[in-house]
């Protein structure tokens, strides 16, 4: 019976090994990166020439790309999903960088999903058209290289994407008109500060995009009329273009976005009142155009507003009592402009406000009390307008730069007024 009982607890064993040397054998068959996968890593890795803290030195030949190479994910299948070798800034350490171009062998990981390059400072040359082959991919991160040449019209084709960032490089050329048509699915979208020109594509299509940011670019002709239909949109940045004609009416359809920035282009026109809408509107910046016209009264319902920059336009008529409302405004400036009439009074209940430049304008009557005591003030500017009076007892100290040109001001800081 003992014979019986240890024969049976030895086949027992046995199976139990040969069970668990079966699943170990499946799993590890299962993980093993695909040879294609790995041919084109390390095609990848040899058009590196230097890599500065070795963000590539588990690649090799004799071990598993899958399991054991940093950045690389498989599915279970042994394919690659995902690419993330991105550059870093460690205090303390030397930042992370390579130099070398992007391989086009990258377009033979037909399973990959997500591919992060950004931050690598000296990968240049062009991005390989190759790419636009990968059709799972969602998320394309190249941004802060020295990457050049256009945007491949193959990238059209990546109808899954969710993310595209390639700011911060060189790349440069046009952008077709239909070249997002089939990325309906895109939500972020960043090529800002590169050498892209032409006119900026159609985009209409892109109902869920939240972020927009092609700023610092060479983009030109107008603002789309139909950018109204991007109902997600939080953020959107054109700041830096050659982009002309006016701010279409559409632009107040944006219902929940916070920051919209038009600086630094060629816009005419007015202000339109439908940016009344932007609700959620934090962060409004339209300086450095060539705008007319006055300044919304409605603005006073944007209630969210916290930067509100129109410097360097013409703009005129008078400054809204309404602005008064924007009670945790912290900047306000609207100097350079052909402003007119007095500092509205309700300015004394911008409680927040750190800094208020009206500089170089048209305004007359005195300075408010109330208006340059407010708490938080920093910085105040009213130089070169036609104010009149004595300027106001103040806690805080501005320098004298800041009420020169204002023939009919006086006392500290500037010079004493005159007695009759």
């Amino acid at each position: 019976m003992a014979l019986i009982a240890n024969t049976t607890a030895s086949s027992i064993l046995s199976l139990i090994c040969l069970l668990t040397f079966s699943l170990h054998t499946t799993t590890t068959t299962t993980e093993a990166c695909h040879r294609t996968d790995r041919t084109a890593l390390l095609d990848f890795k040899s058009k590196i020439s230097y890599d500065s803290v070795g963000l590539l030195q588990t690649w090799n030949q004799s071990t598993d790309c899958c399991t054991q190479w940093e950045g690389v994910d498989c599915d279970s299948n042994g394919r690659v999903i995902t690419l993330a070798r991105a550059g870093y800034e460690s205090p303390g350490e030397a930042d992370a960088y390579m130099v070398g171009t992007i391989s086009p062998s990258l377009g033979k990981l037909k399973f990959l999903r997500y591919l992060s390059l950004s931050r690598l400072v000296e990968l240049a040359g062009p991005i390989p058209p190759e790419l636009g082959k990968l059709s799972h991919l969602t998320a394309i991160l190249l941004y802060m290289n020295q990457l050049e040449g256009p945007i491949p019209a193959s990238f059209q084709n990546l109808r899954k994407l969710d993310r595209l960032y390639l700011n911060e490089n060189l790349l440069s050329g046009t952008i077709s008109t239909n070249f997002f048509q089939r990325m309906s699915n895109l939500s972020q979208l960043v090529i800002h500060s590169n050498q892209i020109s032409g006119r900026i594509p159609r985009i209409d299509n892109l109902v869920h995009l939240t972020r927009l940011d092609i700023h610092s670019n060479n983009f030109s002709g107008s603002i789309p009329s139909t950018i109204g239909f991007l109902k997600k949109l939080d953020s959107l940045n054109l700041v830096g273009n050659q982009i002309s004609g006016s701010i279409p009416t559409s632009i107040g359809e944006l219902s929940k976005v916070t920051f919209l920035s038009l600086s630094r282009n060629s816009l005419t026109g007015s202000i339109p009142s439908s940016i009344s809408k932007l609700k959620f509107l934090v962060h409004f910046f339209l300086s450095d155009n060539k705008l007319t016209g006055s300044i919304p009264a409605l603005i006073g319902k944007l209630t969210a507003l916290r930067s509100v920059m129109l410097e360097n336009n013409m703009l005129t008529g008078k400054l809204p009592e309404s602005l008064g409302n924007l009670t945790i405004l912290n900047h306000f400036s609207a100097n350079n402009n052909r402003l007119t009439g007095k500092i509205p009074s309700s300015f004394s209940k911008l409680i927040n406000l750190q800094d208020l430049d009206l500089s170089r304008n048209g305004l007359s009557g005195p300075i408010p009390s109330r208006v340059i005591n407010l708490m938080s003030l920093e910085n105040f500017d009213v130089s070169f307008n036609k104010l009149t009076g004595k300027i106001p007892p103040h806690k805080r100290t501005f320098p004298a730069f800041s009420f020169e040109g204002n023939s009919g001001l006086c006392d500290s800081p500037l010079p004493p007024c005159k007695t009759a």
